[in-house]
């Protein structure tokens, strides 16, 4: 089963590496075009703020879950240097159990507070309404904390041995 989850998740990674990549190829296309009509045709493009805004929100979200699985977020080591593998094996369940819930949480509450109460969550010049990016985010979110899961779960069944998710220097 834990073979089975690992690669549903590195299916997913690798989607959301093309939507990131889509999404900076789209930065930079609305980046270049910023530059050409304001300093070679002298008119700014009105609202092209609003969508380098939402593209890049686009592109972090798409990282967050792309980067939970490769491993790219940072990591410290120091528990295992002082203290050695007795001691982590208990600091990494207790750590990936709380990781995995404050995700759960942090996904839950971007999909179901998205918007606040005030209903004004839209961009300044062109109204675009944020809530699909919250819920964007949310499913990333939701995708890390599945990574979380899936390393507590290896973690647990390579208890008395050699950590696989074990940070490395």
């Amino acid at each position: 089963m834990l073979v089975l989850f690992e690669k549903i998740l590195t299916r997913v990674s690798h989607y959301f590496a093309i939507i990131g990549a889509i999404g900076i190829i789209a930065l930079m296309l609305i980046t270049l075009a910023t530059v050409i009509w304001r300093y070679i045709i002298k008119d700014p493009i009105f609202g092209i703020s609003d969508l380098s805004v939402v593209t890049l929100s686009i592109v972090a979200a798409a990282s967050v879950g792309y980067g939970a699985r490769h491993e790219a977020h940072v990591s410290v080591n120091i528990i295992t240097f002082f203290f050695g593998r007795n001691i982590t094996r208990y600091t990494d369940v207790l750590m990936r159990f709380l990781t995995f819930m404050m995700l759960m949480v942090a996904a839950y509450a971007l999909l179901d507070k998205a918007c606040g109460f005030e209903g004004a969550c839209v961009t300044d010049n062109l109204s675009i309404e944020h809530r699909p990016f919250f819920y964007i985010l949310s499913v990333c979110m939701l995708f890390y904390a599945f990574h979380v899961l899936w390393q507590l779960l290896l973690g647990l069944k390579h208890f008395n041995g050699i950590d696989p998710n074990e940070p490395t220097d």
